[in-house]
């Protein structure tokens, strides 16, 4: 049951922290970008717009991009931990020395050293590291608004959820899109949210932060 894992450093949280406070207005979130030193990501191969000097990749790539190059509304994505529930198929595949969904997550950040890969880690070690987290934002902006889990889930996500001006800082577990669902992460979701709007029931938070 493996996950790889890259912690929010104290630097990035700061950074998110400023992101979240930051009036949206246009070029803002560029400018911050700029100013945090985030390096653009243009080779084609990623879906992310930046890589942060901490080993995070900010997604998805129309973020801080001029109105005209985005799909669809402003928002940000920091994923840091990714959890793989392998099953009797992996075993299989290992057994005939063949890779499998294991190999994959094990590869997908093997070319940043700040990120670690654990085979032997279990759900357990994918909710630390969500707990962890928060623990660092809570530093920061003060007790969450919002602390839940789904318990509609066999096995329950978790979110915590803060407001910041007119903007909103999740911390939360979802379904990761880019590996087509095979694995779960964990993310930091920063996106303006108007004061008047309330928070989602536990069921719907991922489909607020999935990336």
């Amino acid at each position: 049951m493996p996950t790889t894992t890259c912690l929010p450093t104290a630097e990035l949280v700061d950074q998110l922290v400023e992101l979240a406070r930051l009036d949206w207005t246009s070029g803002a979130t560029a400018a911050a970008a700029e100013r945090f030193g985030w390096t653009p990501v243009d080779d084609g191969s990623w879906t992310a717009a930046f890589a942060t000097n901490t080993g995070h990749y900010v997604v998805p790539d129309w973020f801080a991009a001029p109105p005209e190059r985005r799909t669809e509304d402003e928002e940000c994505h920091i994923p840091f931990c990714y959890y793989y529930e392998a099953d009797d198929f992996d075993q299989e595949l290992a057994a005939g020395g063949l890779s499998g969904n294991i190999d994959w997550l094990a590869k997908q950040h093997a070319q940043d050293p700040e990120w670690r890969f654990d085979r032997d880690a279990d759900r357990a070690h994918f909710d630390a590291q969500w707990l962890l987290a928060v623990t660092l934002f809570t530093r920061r902006l003060g007790a969450p608004e919002v602390t839940t889990r789904d318990e509609e889930r066999k096995t329950p996500w978790h979110y915590a959820a803060w407001r910041c001006g007119a903007n909103a800082l999740v911390v939360g577990q979802c379904t990761d899109s880019g590996s087509y669902d095979t694995f779960e992460q964990a993310l930091v979701w920063i996106a303006p949210y108007p004061a008047d709007r309330p928070f989602p029931d536990a069921g719907a938070f991922d489909g607020l932060i999935e990336c």
